[in-house]
């Protein structure tokens, strides 16, 4: 959970920073090409991948097009238009739509405690979108919370829909087949932007918040997110994105001077207090089982 935590918020600044000289399409191009090579060769070091039954593969396809096409773009170009600290809120919330999406399906039960950490997250989310206002590289972003926003919702409900998948195939061979099918989908509609991207202007930190979206980003944080989504519950996996805004609060100040609102403060500290709460039980109930005398 902390690896996740750290790869996930150090995304947020280097695809910031990459953002400065590419265009957002041509860098989700260059996100989806690297990560390919990354997961075709992660799939030769595991193996055999497994065959999917006939079944299944309806459900794969829509796993596949919420991670990347909807979740991977929509990130990068809400990114071009937001901050880092509003983008890192808003995934913070993913454990919420998770939760909702989860109950929908059957997987778990609305409890009251988690009513009382949905309506709280929702506040901070809100609280967060609403102050929209700062302005880092010359663009304001509002526009970008929103695209986030649909991205995280995206995620949200790929968590609670592959839970199945999941536990059936097994966590690192399932994300694999999911990603690599949700790449397809996503190039042919980034390629035009790729060829027109004016390439003299990207360095090497361009390059490098490409490659670190791509493999860090889409392999590595991936694989951990499948790996936990196989031992518990999908809105205990999103949890895990609760320690984010802390973490990529603070590299965004250091890094890109980005000025903190109260707005981000207040509505962080609700998002993540409801997150706790909608949590707590478990926490609980799992203490009192380890203080048992066997």
């Amino acid at each position: 959970m902390a690896s996740h935590v750290c790869i996930a918020s150090g995304g947020f600044i280097f695809v910031k920073v990459a953002l400065h000289e590419f265009n957002p399409l041509a860098l989700g191009f260059w996100r989806l090409s690297i990560g390919l090579v990354a997961l075709v060769a992660f799939s030769a070091a595991l193996g055999k991948m497994p065959r999917i039954d006939r079944s299944d593969w309806g459900r794969i396809a829509l796993l596949a097009f919420l991670a990347v096409p909807i979740n991977q773009v929509g990130y990068i170009i809400g990114m071009n238009y937001t901050v880092p600290t509003h983008a890192a809120i808003l995934y913070g919330s993913t454990a919420v739509f998770a939760i909702l999406f989860s109950t929908l399906l059957g997987h778990e039960k609305l409890r009251r405690s988690r009513i009382v950490a949905i309506c709280m997250s929702v506040a901070g989310v809100v609280i967060v979108v609403s102050g929209s206002r700062t302005v880092i590289a010359g663009s304001e972003n509002f526009a970008g919370d929103l695209l986030v926003g649909l991205g995280m919702i995206a995620w949200a409900a790929y968590t609670a829909l592959a839970k199945p998948i999941v536990l059936k195939y097994g966590a690192l061979r399932a994300m694999t087949v999911c990603l690599i099918i949700g790449t397809f989908m996503g190039l042919p509609f980034l390629i035009y932007s790729a060829i027109a991207q004016d390439y003299s202007v990207v360095t090497w930190r361009g390059w490098g918040g490409a490659a670190y979206a791509a493999v860090l980003l889409t392999c590595v944080a991936y694989a951990i997110w499948f790996t936990l989504l196989k031992k518990i519950d999908p809105s205990q996996v999103a949890v895990v994105t609760s320690g984010q805004p802390v973490v990529t609060t603070a590299l965004s100040t250091w890094i890109l001077g980005e000025v903190i609102s109260a707005n981000l403060v207040i509505g962080g500290l609700l998002v993540i207090s409801g997150l706790v709460i909608m949590n707590a039980p478990e926490l609980y109930h799992a203490v009192l089982r380890r203080r048992r005398p066997k």
